[in-house]
């Protein structure tokens, strides 16, 4: 074989610009754990998993291990091995309220025909904490976690994050016979992942714009009494300690018209549209798990008819009838949210409650 700079170019090996993986034909590897965060996120937060006496998770807390998603001749094979723990809080039939962890010690592709193991720990070992235990363990609360993360497996081997925008990178160090061109698609994509609130602030403002919404909008009322004066639930939405301290998890907040935010390490995004402090919020809102550029609108009223004594009248319009999986329980899963993930939470670490 003629070394390349010599004798007829038409055989000489060489890397390609212009090289393509035809038909997904050669061995390709992607790393899905950042993909696999976001998701499991998205699904614990705010899951019932039992009705009576309701007990919900909160969120994920932690993830460790390796999630990969291998394509050869256009095949997906799924591959991973992870430890997580999600969180729950519930109030017994008294109203005693507790929280705690839910442990899955192991969840891997070779022991998938079997029931994943799953582990319920009430940390403080109290009364209500040991009944709600006990009404994870009895009625029904490890098959609702182990459906949630059924359905997490069967997105991941449908090969979702492949599909989604930004959702898999590369594997280090694995052979990537794609062209130059991908390879700085993915590193574009790496970069924007670092500005992910400003883009989705972006994609909201562009929805507002250009007419794009939910193919099918549903609207969503709620009213609920707070002890306290309007300001203080005010300033729950408007300053970003606040929002991080209720939902305990990273928040931003830039409370201007116009300012973007997110909640729940960006599980919820959106911009303020209309402030007026302190009675009344408009703001642009989504779940990340929507479609591109899917907002819905959201007006948050307070009124004070008694002193200390807060009327909050929520309002949210257009939303969407299924979110870019194909779950068609978004409605409820945002209903839940703002009762069991926000109200309620402002009521518990603020003392705004009964």
């Amino acid at each position: 074989m003629a070394k390349l700079g010599e004798g007829d170019a038409r055989w000489i090996v060489e890397k390609r610009e212009d090289g393509t993986n035809v038909n997904a034909w050669h061995w390709q590897e992607k790393d899905c754990l950042t993909w696999s965060k976001r998701r499991l996120g998205q699904l614990f937060n705010g899951a019932v998993l039992v009705d009576t006496p309701r007990v919900s998770s909160t969120g994920l807390e932690s993830l460790t291990g390796e999630v990969f998603l291998n394509n050869r001749k256009a095949k997906m094979v799924a591959s991973y091995e992870l430890k997580l723990t999600v969180g729950w809080t519930g109030s017994t039939l008294d109203g005693a309220q507790a929280s705690g962890t839910i442990e899955l010690p192991y969840l891997a592709d070779e022991n998938e025909d079997e029931d994943t193991e799953v582990r319920v720990v009430a940390p403080d070992d109290s009364p209500a904490g040991n009944e709600l235990k006990n009404v994870l363990l009895r009625q029904g609360g490890r098959e609702a976690v182990r459906k949630l993360v059924d359905q997490f497996i069967a997105e991941l081997k449908a090969g979702v994050p492949a599909k989604e925008k930004g959702g898999a990178t590369p594997a280090d160090g694995a052979a990537d016979a794609s062209s130059g061109g991908a390879q700085a698609a993915n590193k574009t994509q790496a970069a924007a992942a670092k500005v992910a609130a400003p883009k989705a602030a972006a994609a909201i403002r562009g929805s507002n714009q250009g007419g794009k919404v939910a193919s099918s909008r549903a609207r969503l009322e709620l009213e609920k009494q707070f002890y306290c004066r309007p300001s203080d639930l005010y300033e729950c939405f408007l300053v970003e300690g606040r929002v991080r301290a209720f939902t305990m998890s990273p928040a931003t907040v830039d409370p201007r018209p116009g300012g973007a935010f997110t909640w729940f390490g960006g599980s919820v995004e959106g911009t303020f549209t209309e402030l007026e402090p302190p009675r009344r919020i408009l703001m642009n809102w989504r779940f990340s798990s929507w479609g591109e550029g899917v907002a819905s609108r959201v007006e948050l009223a307070m009124e004070e008819p008694e002193p200390g004594a807060t009327v909050l009248r929520l309002t949210q319009t257009e939303i969407p009838e299924e979110d870019r999986f194909g779950n068609h329980d978004v409605k409820l899963q945002v209903e839940r949210g703002w009762e069991e993930q926000v109200f309620k939470r402002i009521k518990q670490v603020f003392g705004f409650g009964a």
